[in-house]
């Protein structure tokens, strides 16, 4: 009996030594690029489909670079305009 309860013991441990990650893993967050304010300032596109991601799930992606980086193009923008939100990011004001 000792030794049926040890060996289940031993298993169970074991089997959270699994060395494959699983898709929850940070390595899987990497996979779409992180990009600064100012490409989003020049990818009208790409901001506003990274906007409508980070909406989608803002408990899982509110903090990351990806939505931060967004988020921050989106409020310049709507204090300065597209243009002069970008021109302010090159001149470093």
């Amino acid at each position: 009996m000792k030794t049926l309860i040890s060996t289940l013991l031993i298993a169970t441990c074991l089997a959270g030594c699994n060395k494959e990650p699983n898709s929850s893993d940070a390595s899987s967050k990497m996979a779409v690029p992180v990009h600064d304010v100012a490409w989003y300032l020049e990818h009208e596109a790409e901001h506003e489909a990274t906007k409508r991601r980070c909406k989608a799930n803002p408990g899982a992606l509110r903090e990351t670079a990806e939505c931060i980086n967004a988020d921050q193009a989106q409020k310049q923008i709507f204090v300065w305009g597209r243009e002069e939100a970008l021109k302010r990011l090159r001149e470093g004001l």
